[in-house]
This record gives C-alpha cells, sequence and structure tokens, in this order.
C-alpha cells in the first residue's frame, strides 16, 4: 500500500508523499552505503587524515528490511498521521492557539539528537577510558555517532543554532514556546527518546544489558534520522509557498526568507538519511567492538517501534488543529 499523494494547496508542478520519498532512498541505497565516509581531517600544515570509507555489511539485507518497514501498515498509517498534520498546517489561514500547539508538539518530536544520539556520544566517550581492545574500531564509533549530531549542534551546518526560531517567528507563532501548548502524545513521544538515551547506562561496562541498551539506541537514531529524511523532504516542497502566503514581505527579502525556511531546508535532501546512515555505521561498528550480534529483525522491530510512537504524535497534532478549525 502506498500513502494517498497530498492534496496539492500551492501551484509547484509536483508534490511527492513520504512512501515515495523512502522508496527512491532504499532503492539508491547500495550507492550511498558504498559513498559514506568518516571526512578526512587537518591534523598539521602538512598532515592530513584521509577520508575513511564506512564499513557497512549486510546491505541487501538491510535494503529489503527497509522496504518491509516502510511498507508495513503501522509505517502506512504514521506517515498519513504525519501527511495530515502539515496538510492541516498548511490550510491555516492565520495563526491560531492550534498551530502553537503543533509547533510545540513537532519541536518535541524532534529531541533524539540531543535525547538520544548525543547521549550515546557521552556514554561512549566516558567508558572510552575503560575500553582497551579494538580501539580502532571504537574511535570509529565515535566518529560515525559525530556525524550523526554535528549538523543539530552547529558544527556542520552554519547557523544551525536558532532555525527553529526562526521559522516560527515567520509564521508569527513565538508562543509555541508556553507550557499550554503542550500536546500530551508529543512529550510522551521525547520522553520514550529520553529513556532510550539514558537506558542502563550505571550497567557494568561489559554486562549484556549496557551493550545492548547502546545499540538499541544507536538503532532508534537510525529510525528517527531516516524517518527524518522523509518527513523534512515531504515538508520542503510546500514551506516557502506557505511563508509567503502568511506574510508577502518575505517575497522580497531573500535573508529573511532564507533564515525562515532555514529550518526545513537545513534538513532537506539527504542530509537526514546520510545522518541515519552514519548511525547505521557506527551500530554495526559497536556490535564488533563490544562482541555482540547486530540482529536485523530487532533493527526492523525498533524502526516499527519508532515510526507507530511518532505517528502517534502527529495524529495528536493533526486533532489539535482540526479541533481549533471546527
Amino acid at each position: 500500500m502506498i500513502s494517498p499523494s497530498p492534496q496539492k494547496y500551492f501551484s509547484t508542478p509536483e508534490y511527492k508523499s513520504m512512501q515515495a520519498f523512502g522508496e527512491v532512498f532504499i532503492d539508491t541505497l547500495p550507492k550511498h552505503v558504498r559513498n559514506l565516509k568518516i571526512p578526512g581531517r587537518v591534523i598539521s600544515d602538512d598532515n592530513r587524515r584521509q577520508p575513511v570509507l564506512a564499513q557497512i555489511t549486510q546491505v541487501s539485507e538491510l535494503q529489503n528490511a527497509m522496504h518491509d518497514v516502510l511498507d508495513h501498515p503501522i509505517t502506512q498509517e504514521a506517515q498519513l498521521n504525519s501527511e495530515y498534520a502539515f496538510q492541516a498546517l498548511l490550510q491555516k489561514p492565520s495563526v491560531d492557539p492550534s498551530v502553537l500547539s503543533f509547533f510545540n508538539g513537532w519541536n518535541e518530536t524532534h529531541k533524539t539528537t540531543s535525547l538520544v544520539s548525543a547521549k550515546i556520544i557521552m556514554r561512549l566517550s566516558a567508558d572510552a577510558i575503560s575500553t582497551t581492545e579494538k580501539l580502532i574500531c571504537y574511535h570509529h564509533v565515535l566518529a560515525h555517532m559525530h556525524e550523526v549530531a554535528r549538523d543539530d549542534f552547529g558544527l556542520g551546518h552554519p547557523g544551525h543554532d536558532g532555525m527553529y526560531s526562526y521559522m516560527t517567528t515567520a509564521f508569527g507563532a513565538t508562543a509555541w514556546v508556553e507550557d499550554q501548548y503542550k500536546i500530551h502524545e508529543c512529550n510522551e513521544f521525547s520522553e520514550f527518546l529520553y529513556n532510550t538515551g539514558v537506558a542502563e547506562h550505571k550497567s557494568a561496562l561489559d554486562s549484556p544489558e549496557h551493550k545492548q541498551s547502546i545499540l538499541d539506541a544507536m538503532m532508534v537514531s537510525i529510525a528517527s534520522e531516516l524517518w527524518n529524511g522523509r518527513e523534512y523532504n515531504f515538508i520542503a516542497q510546500y514551506i516557502e509557498e506557505k511563508l509567503i502566503s502568511l506574510n508577502p514581505s518575505l517575497k522580497t527579502n531573500v535573508k529573511i526568507l532564507r533564515n525562515a525556511k532555514g529550518y526545513v531546508m537545513g534538513h532537506f535532501g539527504e542530509v537526514e538519511n546520510k545522518h541515519g546512515l552514519h548511525a547505521l555505521a557506527a551500530a554495526q561498528a559497536y556490535a564488533r567492538v563490544a562482541n555482540i550480534d547486530f540482529k536485523i529483525g530487532r533493527l526492523k522491530g525498533i524502526m516499527l517501534n519508532y515510526n507507530e510512537r511518532v505517528g502517534n504524535a502527529f495524529a495528536a497534532m493533526h486533532r489539535a488543529l482540526k479541533a481549533q478549525a471546527k
């Protein structure tokens, strides 16, 4: 089953569903994997470390698993919930309390970097002093996780900090930060992310529980980044015209318009998918370091669980937007 294409509210010539964006990425997965690298690094004026190719294995099996997850009814429903929520937002002629709730809730669904990926990096960094074997592979884990998180922390994308506020300011929706606009399901989702990031962090370093909690958190990071790749590409088709419809003066102010749409466009294209592949490379490398199995079946289950949870959050955002419209 393929998600219906969104209703064409604006005059751009073609729109793609989240499903279509996902299919394109998965179909070209082997190419993306072949090109994935840890970037090179200047060591000194006359010394530079060359890029390091990622070591992702079981690519065909992963490709099949990703197709299974994408086509699963859980993902299909989650994507529809997301598309319907965005469509409801796009239909709003002006900002009302439901739009403020949407932006509050949407922000809660995009905390994986700080609540999961960054905590993985912190935990691995703290444990590095106790790690004596397979150090090069351990360093690869950290380097790949750095690639997952660096853009969201302003180390890769100039001006990333503050992009969400630029967008909500352009919408005239700065009050979204107030507690009265919280959506329970969205805060429940970010609580799930937090619990994932800190699970078993006090367990013994060599315990099965500790090792599996790190690998599971990395799998949540994979699920999140690949979901985000579809989500941001979907809304990117609409964001500029929506902003201009709310504030026509943006059409003649290139800098302010660029800042206003920067939150969406900064995650557009293959940015999030690449983050997901670095998380995948990190997870497989960590499994080798920790001497535990990287199970594709477990990854599928975690991805579906993530998709169901984020889909429930978007369903709540959609209900909030539609309730105000009545």
